[in-house]
Protein backbone atom coordinates (compact mmCIF):
# COMPACT_ATOMS: atom_id res chain seq x y z
CA UNK A 1 0.00 0.00 0.00
CA UNK A 2 1.69 3.17 -1.42
CA UNK A 3 -0.91 5.79 0.78
CA UNK A 4 -2.28 5.90 4.55
CA UNK A 5 -5.76 6.78 4.87
CA UNK A 6 -7.28 8.44 7.65
CA UNK A 7 -9.98 6.59 9.82
CA UNK A 8 -12.90 7.55 8.24
CA UNK A 9 -11.75 5.85 5.32
CA UNK A 10 -10.39 2.70 7.16
CA UNK A 11 -6.73 3.25 5.94
CA UNK A 12 -7.72 3.01 2.29
CA UNK A 13 -7.66 5.67 1.03
CA UNK A 14 -4.75 8.83 1.00
CA UNK A 15 -7.79 12.02 0.59
CA UNK A 16 -9.95 12.73 -1.24
CA UNK A 17 -8.81 14.96 -4.35
CA UNK A 18 -9.53 18.64 -5.00
CA UNK A 19 -11.12 18.25 -8.53
CA UNK A 20 -11.73 22.09 -9.03
CA UNK A 21 -7.86 22.95 -8.82
CA UNK A 22 -7.38 19.80 -10.76
CA UNK A 23 -9.39 21.20 -13.70
CA UNK A 24 -8.28 24.37 -12.97
CA UNK A 25 -4.59 23.82 -13.66
CA UNK A 26 -5.39 21.79 -16.53
CA UNK A 27 -7.02 25.03 -18.07
CA UNK A 28 -4.33 27.26 -16.88
CA UNK A 29 -1.98 24.48 -18.55
CA UNK A 30 -3.96 25.18 -21.73
CA UNK A 31 -4.41 28.62 -22.36
CA UNK A 32 -0.37 28.65 -21.27
CA UNK A 33 0.26 26.76 -24.30
CA UNK A 34 -2.32 28.43 -26.84
CA UNK A 35 -0.61 31.35 -26.32
CA UNK A 36 3.21 30.30 -25.77
CA UNK A 37 4.49 31.77 -28.60
CA UNK A 38 2.68 35.20 -28.78
CA UNK A 39 3.51 35.57 -24.99
CA UNK A 40 7.45 34.66 -25.39
CA UNK A 41 8.03 37.36 -28.09
CA UNK A 42 5.87 39.71 -26.18
CA UNK A 43 8.19 38.73 -23.24
CA UNK A 44 11.47 38.76 -25.60
CA UNK A 45 11.06 42.02 -26.94
CA UNK A 46 10.02 44.43 -23.45
CA UNK A 47 13.58 42.42 -21.80
CA UNK A 48 15.28 43.71 -24.95
CA UNK A 49 14.14 47.00 -24.23
CA UNK A 50 14.63 47.29 -20.66
CA UNK A 51 18.10 46.29 -21.49
CA UNK A 52 18.65 48.87 -24.54
CA UNK A 53 16.53 51.81 -22.18
CA UNK A 54 19.22 51.13 -19.51
CA UNK A 55 22.05 51.10 -21.59
CA UNK A 56 20.77 54.46 -22.98
CA UNK A 57 19.88 55.96 -19.96
CA UNK A 58 23.53 55.19 -18.07
CA UNK A 59 25.98 54.04 -20.94
CA UNK A 60 26.49 51.32 -22.99
CA UNK A 61 29.65 50.34 -20.88
CA UNK A 62 27.88 50.62 -17.56
CA UNK A 63 25.51 48.39 -17.99
CA UNK A 64 26.13 44.49 -18.64
CA UNK A 65 23.85 41.98 -19.11
CA UNK A 66 24.54 38.69 -17.72
CA UNK A 67 24.52 35.16 -19.20
CA UNK A 68 24.68 33.74 -22.81
CA UNK A 69 25.99 36.75 -25.61
CA UNK A 70 23.34 35.77 -27.90
CA UNK A 71 20.10 37.20 -26.26
CA UNK A 72 18.44 34.15 -28.25
CA UNK A 73 19.86 31.53 -25.95
CA UNK A 74 18.26 33.39 -22.13
CA UNK A 75 15.05 33.39 -20.88
CA UNK A 76 12.66 35.34 -22.83
CA UNK A 77 11.20 37.02 -19.33
CA UNK A 78 14.31 37.54 -17.26
CA UNK A 79 17.40 39.83 -17.31
CA UNK A 80 20.02 39.65 -15.20
CA UNK A 81 22.00 42.64 -15.88
CA UNK A 82 24.97 44.05 -13.81
CA UNK A 83 25.16 48.10 -12.96
CA UNK A 84 29.03 49.44 -12.48
CA UNK A 85 29.69 50.50 -9.67
CA UNK A 86 25.89 50.37 -8.30
CA UNK A 87 25.42 48.12 -4.78
CA UNK A 88 22.29 46.79 -5.79
CA UNK A 89 20.89 46.09 -2.42
CA UNK A 90 21.00 49.75 -1.78
CA UNK A 91 19.30 50.79 -5.21
CA UNK A 92 16.69 47.96 -4.56
CA UNK A 93 16.31 49.76 -0.86
CA UNK A 94 15.24 53.20 -2.84
CA UNK A 95 13.02 51.64 -5.64
CA UNK A 96 11.48 48.61 -4.23
CA UNK A 97 8.53 49.96 -2.98
CA UNK A 98 8.10 51.12 -7.00
CA UNK A 99 9.73 48.41 -8.89
CA UNK A 100 9.65 44.70 -7.95
CA UNK A 101 13.81 43.35 -8.79
CA UNK A 102 16.02 41.33 -7.05
CA UNK A 103 19.51 41.53 -6.36
CA UNK A 104 22.75 38.93 -8.04
CA UNK A 105 21.65 35.39 -8.94
CA UNK A 106 17.83 33.98 -8.41
CA UNK A 107 19.96 30.62 -6.58
CA UNK A 108 21.84 33.13 -4.36
CA UNK A 109 21.06 33.94 -0.93
CA UNK A 110 22.18 37.88 0.03
CA UNK A 111 24.99 36.76 2.47
CA UNK A 112 27.49 39.90 1.84
CA UNK A 113 29.15 38.04 -0.90
CA UNK A 114 29.34 38.31 -4.30
CA UNK A 115 26.90 35.35 -6.22
CA UNK A 116 29.07 32.39 -6.76
CA UNK A 117 27.03 31.63 -9.90
CA UNK A 118 27.77 35.43 -11.08
CA UNK A 119 31.48 34.37 -10.16
CA UNK A 120 31.76 30.84 -12.30
CA UNK A 121 29.94 33.19 -14.85
CA UNK A 122 33.19 35.75 -14.83
CA UNK A 123 31.33 38.45 -14.27
CA UNK A 124 33.42 41.24 -12.96
CA UNK A 125 33.23 42.40 -9.97
CA UNK A 126 32.13 45.69 -9.81
CA UNK A 127 29.14 44.54 -12.20
CA UNK A 128 28.34 41.38 -9.83
CA UNK A 129 27.65 43.85 -7.08
CA UNK A 130 25.09 45.26 -9.21
CA UNK A 131 23.37 42.78 -10.39
CA UNK A 132 19.78 42.79 -10.81
CA UNK A 133 17.11 40.33 -11.81
CA UNK A 134 14.28 41.89 -13.56
CA UNK A 135 11.36 39.92 -15.07
CA UNK A 136 8.42 40.99 -17.26
CA UNK A 137 5.02 38.74 -17.98
CA UNK A 138 2.45 38.81 -20.60
CA UNK A 139 0.70 41.77 -19.00
CA UNK A 140 3.64 43.93 -18.92
CA UNK A 141 3.74 47.00 -21.48
CA UNK A 142 6.05 49.17 -23.07
CA UNK A 143 5.06 52.17 -20.60
CA UNK A 144 6.26 50.01 -17.44
CA UNK A 145 9.46 48.84 -18.86
CA UNK A 146 10.21 52.62 -19.65
CA UNK A 147 8.75 53.44 -16.35
CA UNK A 148 10.91 50.76 -14.54
CA UNK A 149 14.39 51.49 -16.58
CA UNK A 150 13.76 55.81 -15.98
CA UNK A 151 13.27 54.68 -11.85
CA UNK A 152 16.51 51.88 -12.36
CA UNK A 153 18.19 54.62 -14.32
CA UNK A 154 17.69 57.29 -11.53
CA UNK A 155 18.52 55.62 -8.57
CA UNK A 156 21.51 54.19 -10.29
CA UNK A 157 22.95 58.02 -11.16
CA UNK A 158 22.53 59.04 -7.57
CA UNK A 159 24.25 56.27 -6.17
CA UNK A 160 27.40 56.99 -8.24
CA UNK A 161 26.67 60.97 -7.60
CA UNK A 162 26.88 60.00 -3.76
CA UNK A 163 29.87 57.92 -4.78
CA UNK A 164 28.30 55.16 -1.95
CA UNK A 165 30.24 52.64 -4.24
CA UNK A 166 33.70 52.07 -2.11
CA UNK A 167 35.64 49.38 -4.42
CA UNK A 168 34.90 46.50 -1.93
CA UNK A 169 30.84 46.76 -1.35
CA UNK A 170 29.48 43.32 -1.98
CA UNK A 171 25.60 42.46 -2.48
Amino acid sequence: MLLIGGGQEFGRRGGTENTPYIVGLGKAAEMAEANLTRNASHMESLRNRLLKNLQLKLGETNVRANGPKDPNQRLPNTLSVGLDRVRSSDLLSSVGHVVAASAGAACHSTGGSISSVLVAMKVPESFARGTLRLSVGPGTTTEDIDEASEILARAARKQWEEGTDTGKLTI
